[in-house]
């Protein structure tokens, strides 16, 4: 969900990570790790001109560790710097909301990177003025579910002059009432959030959480002009047809539903949803395949190998 926003007075880089995930019992795809490599650069070139970093929660997906993982992350100490070195990191506070896991891998982060950068807070509840720009980090939403297990994330207000725009990673819809009723009172012109995680459904979440997610996208999709809908639910091939209620809200409200994709005018391309059909159609080359069969302990300590093999597209 990276995204950098600019302003007269501020260029600022919000969560940035990349990162592939666990699917179909498949080790990602050839396009996936081209895909992953693209958006590491696009970040760090992002960063040579965001004067402020934020993150919002530490999942590996929105932020870059300082360690070298080419599974999932391509993370490194190199492009940890890249991004963070001389920085302003406004960051989620890893002592207050959040789970354990998130607390260690906080604190490890933050032993790295005050060494690197500008300045480091712990920013729930404050604001920030540069300029006429206002960062604003309301206090902590849950990631989901209240009490889910996966903790607590931060948001974002950027306000200049009479312009918003509100992130909201991994919200998951929101299904919590209290992030609803956060993101209704803000309203924002533009309103940034992770989907619900509908590739769990009948696994780990039931349908309930799916139907109260619809509900409360359709309350925003009716208060607020324009939302992008991302990161989770596009994880589903069906994540279009899910959105079919939401869409028909906005439109009757005169308002637009986008995917981050949308919002820059590109063609909306999921790869993670459709990997088993990747390995069908773009089959990867031996020298590929021989790296994803390694033991988990020695493929972890190599980069995939490029394939060329496997080029040919799946449309999004």
């Amino acid at each position: 969900m990276c995204t950098l926003v600019k302003t007269r007075d501020v260029a600022v880089l919000l969560d940035a990570g990349v990162a592939l995930g666990p699917s179909f019992s498949l080790i990602p795809h050839p396009q996936e790790y081209q895909a992953r490599e693209e958006a590491r650069k696009r970040i760090e070139d992002a960063a040579v001109g965001a004067k402020v970093v934020t993150i919002s929660h530490y999942h590996n997906d929105h932020h870059t560790p300082n360690y070298v993982d080419p599974v999932w992350l391509g993370s490194s100490p190199q492009s940890m710097e890249r991004i963070y070195k001389g920085k302003i990191i406004l960051a989620k506070d890893s002592r207050r909301k959040i789970n354990t896991a998130q607390r260690r891998r906080g604190w490890m982060f933050r032993q790295t990177v005050e060494k690197l950068a500008e300045r480091f807070k712990a920013v729930d509840g404050h604001s920030f003025e540069f300029g006429r720009t206002t960062l604003r980090f309301p206090a902590p939403v849950p990631h989901g579910e209240n009490e889910s297990g996966l903790g607590w994330v931060l948001p974002c207000v950027i306000e200049r002059s009479k312009d918003k725009i509100v992130f909201a990673p991994d919200i998951q819809g929101p299904v919590v009432k209290e992030t609803l009723d956060f993101l209704l009172e803000e309203k924002p012109q533009l309103l940034i959030i992770g989907g619900p995680p509908t590739y769990l459904r009948g696994f780990k979440v039931g349908d309930e959480f799916f139907e109260t997610a619809i509900r409360n996208m359709q309350r925003l999709s009716e208060n607020i002009s324009t939302i992008v809908i991302d990161h989770h639910l596009l994880r589903d091939e069906a994540w279009y047809d899910f959105l079919a209620p939401v869409r028909r809200s906005a439109e009757k409200a005169g308002n637009t539903i986008l995917t981050a994709a949308d919002l820059l005018k590109a063609r909306v391309t999921v790869l993670e949803c459709r990997r088993k059909q990747l390995y069908e159609v773009a089959k990867p080359g031996a020298d590929f395949m021989k790296w994803a069969n390694l033991p988990e302990e020695k493929r972890n300590l190599l980069p995939p190998p490029r394939d060329e093999t496997s080029a040919s597209e799946i449309n999004g």
